[in-house]
């Protein structure tokens, strides 16, 4: 007899205690009589005075209805524990079976009940496995797809197993099989004749592939040299003492897939933009398609292309514009005569743009043609120039008209437009600072540029001259973000109050040669993009499977965001300092949405599409070569009878349940 233990020793052991003395607790109320007074005379309670037996038989009546609950209590702790009759095989295997549930799996491969999916035959190929399996064989069902789930522990119940494989459909991810390989070998880790069986289709990258070694890469323990890690991976996946099979699954089909389609507004002219679009034939037959590039509902572009067999073609539309959506679509297309195309997934794809409105800025400052050249050479942006007094005397007459952002170039006034509008310093000074200036450095030179903020995205400060830099006291805790540091100063800060966004470098024009890099520029659109919300302009399209860093701007103190994704589905992912972990489950456009008191705080949206030749690639393997050896076809095993005791121990529980209600009610025992 075997017993199986679904549940730990430990809390059946617990378990059985506890009711063990809730037992004994219910045999002392039994035995308790409840008092019952009837009115009139004493004779009646002389008549109706119970005595207690105290005859060896009337203690051992009673004694019979403990025992009987206390057999039925315990048979119902060891039906938990699964036992089963016959003895476990010397041979008996633990095996990992890995279901390849990644994109390819969706292929629609002609059979011989017409189309199937990969994914239907994967599955019809692993209820055969388990029907040849043996009982005593140890198994876990491991789903692949972007992530390695493992679906149950390690069991020989076969009918649970099954239940599970219904469940298992193809995602939307490219299949990480080195993730897989790696979690199923830490499974088999001190296993007994360890085996991982793959069930897919062999459209994994090379790189995958030959990360697997067979032998322990062993590290010496003196400093090793070149030669000692020839050929030897440090990122491998070690299968030392496991043998790997592979089943594979599908049968040749046709695909022309779109691997790439990005859209990037033009810098200079936010106004426009242009697309890249990259289309590849899979197939050994030359292929037709037609082109569609949609904005929102609406056709901008439609043409005709022709693909040789393998052929990658890359096309790009240039200076687009127009369109009030901002959500741009490209789809191929069979023309008519030619083979359908077999894998879907692939013939769509999303991109997303920031909104295209023009920025209205206004500059406050004293001549100063580099700032005023950097502005005007921007096509999206509207610039006013005023002086300080122009700017204080219309103020007061309370006669500035709405802007998005105002630039303070070496003046810091007392009275700012009120939120929402934008505001930007060059060398503030005095109380009115947004930041707290605690010094002031000669000659100083910038040390340190933050890699996370939307203003110093690609900037290089180091090479800048500067005869003065003032420096800020900046607080974290606020959400204050320090940009630019001189030895451990803060020379360059940004944070957001409420809608308003507010940046501010401790330098101005005057003595720095900032105006003649390349950085001076890129730091001024930073900055705007920012202030607009589109600092992540160049960031239109994510890969599904693969972990992403999105920024949510004004999301401080957020733990978490609400992620709708494009089946309507829900879920959360985490956010950490303004940044949420975003990973792509589904092709198409998501929504992110973070909230704080009820109220959204942030929101963006964000495109996903395949974008992986190895998944869309979806000719099968029928051989697979892993880490230099070829893996043979699973062996089912030989089965060994057992029968599963759990259903008859409840039946005995139910029996005695009965005869204790005979009893009890005939008046037996008690």
């Amino acid at each position: 007899m075997n017993l199986l233990t679904p549940i730990a020793s430990g809390t059946i052991a617990t378990v059985a205690a506890v009711l063990a003395g809730l037992l004994v607790l219910a045999y002392i109320l039994k035995m308790r009589r409840r008092r019952f007074e009837v009115p009139f005379s004493t004779l009646w309670q002389r008549v109706l005075k119970e005595k207690e037996a105290t005859s060896l038989w009337r203690h051992l009546k009673r004694l019979l209805s403990l025992l009987l609950l206390a057999t039925m209590v315990g048979l119902l702790l060891f039906a938990a524990l699964e036992p089963e009759l016959g003895g476990a095989r010397e041979d008996a295997r633990s095996i990992v079976v890995i279901v390849d549930a990644s994109a390819s799996m969706k292929t629609l491969d002609e059979g011989n009940t017409g189309e199937q999916s990969r994914m239907e035959a994967a599955r019809e190929q692993v209820r055969l496995l388990l029907d040849g399996m043996s009982a005593d064989d140890s198994i876990m069902l491991m789903r692949m797809d972007g992530r390695a789930t493992p679906l149950s522990r390690f069991h020989g119940d076969l009918a649970k197993h099954r239940k599970t494989l219904s469940t298992i459909e193809a995602s939307d991810t490219p299949a990480n099989l080195t993730a897989s390989l790696s979690a199923a070998a830490d499974a088999l880790r001190w296993r007994k004749r360890p085996q991982i069986i793959l069930v897919g289709d062999g459209a994994y990258p090379e790189d995958a592939l030959a990360s697997a070694t067979w032998e322990k890469v062993e590290v010496p323990a003196t400093e090793p040299d070149a030669a000692t890690f020839k050929n030897k991976q440090l990122a491998s996946v070690d299968l030392e003492g496991i043998e790997v099979r592979y089943q594979p699954v599908g049968s040749a089909a046709n695909n022309v897939g779109i691997i790439s389609f990005n859209v990037r507004r033009y810098i200079s002219n936010k106004l426009n933009y242009e697309v890249f679009i990259e289309i590849q034939n899979f197939s050994e037959e030359p292929a037709t398609r037609r082109l569609v590039l949609f904005n929102g509902d609406s056709e901008i572009d439609v043409k005709e292309v022709q693909l040789a067999p393998g052929q990658r073609i890359t096309k790009i539309y240039p200076d687009l514009g127009g369109g009030a959506e901002s959500v741009l679509r490209a789809r191929i297309e069979s023309v008519k005569d030619e083979a359908s195309d077999a894998f879907a997934l692939d013939d769509e794809a999303w991109a997303l743009m920031p909104e295209n409105k023009r920025q209205k800025v206004l500059l406050v400052s004293i001549d100063n043609l580099y700032m005023e050249g950097a502005l005007l050479i921007f096509e999206h942006l509207d610039v006013d120039k005023l002086t300080p007094e122009e700017y204080e005397t219309a103020f007061a007459a309370n006669e500035l008209p709405e802007y998005d952002a105002v630039i303070y170039h070496a003046y810091t006034p007392q009275n700012v437009l009120p939120s929402p509008t934008h505001l930007l310093y060059f060398k503030p000074s005095g109380p009115h600072s947004p930041f707290p200036i605690t010094g002031s450095l000669e000659r100083g030179r910038i040390t340190h540029v933050s890699q996370t903020h939307p203003i110093t995205r690609w900037l290089e400060m180091s090479d800048v001259n500067f005869d003065t830099l003032d420096t800020f006291s900046v607080d974290p805790s606020a959400a204050e973000v320090s940009l630019f540091e001189s030895i451990r100063s803060s020379v360059a800060a940004a944070k957001k109050e409420g809608r308003r966004k507010i940046a501010a470098f401790g330098f101005d024009l005057e003595g720095t040669d900032v105006m003649l890099r390349v950085a001076f520029p890129l730091m001024m659109v930073n900055t705007l993009d920012w202030f607009a919300g589109a600092d992540s302009d160049l960031i239109t399209t994510y890969t599904t499977g693969r972990p992403a860093r999105v920024p949510l701007d004004g999301t401080y103190g957020i733990s978490e965001v609400l992620v709708t994704m494009p089946s309507g589905a829900t879920q959360k992912a985490p956010l950490r300092e303004g940044y949420a972990t975003f990973f792509a489950t589904e092709v198409g456009v998501h929504k992110l949405v973070a909230r704080q008191g009820g109220e959204d705080v942030a929101e963006i949206q964000l495109a996903a599409n395949l974008s992986n030749a190895s998944e869309s690639d979806i000719e099968p393997s029928a051989e697979l070569s892993l880490g230099g050896k070829t893996l043979e076809r699973p062996v089912p095993g030989s089965a060994t009878p057992r029968q599963s005791l759990w259903i008859y121990l409840c039946l005995m529980v139910l029996l005695l349940l009965l005869v204790e209600w005979y009893t009890f009610n005939r008046r037996i025992t008690v």
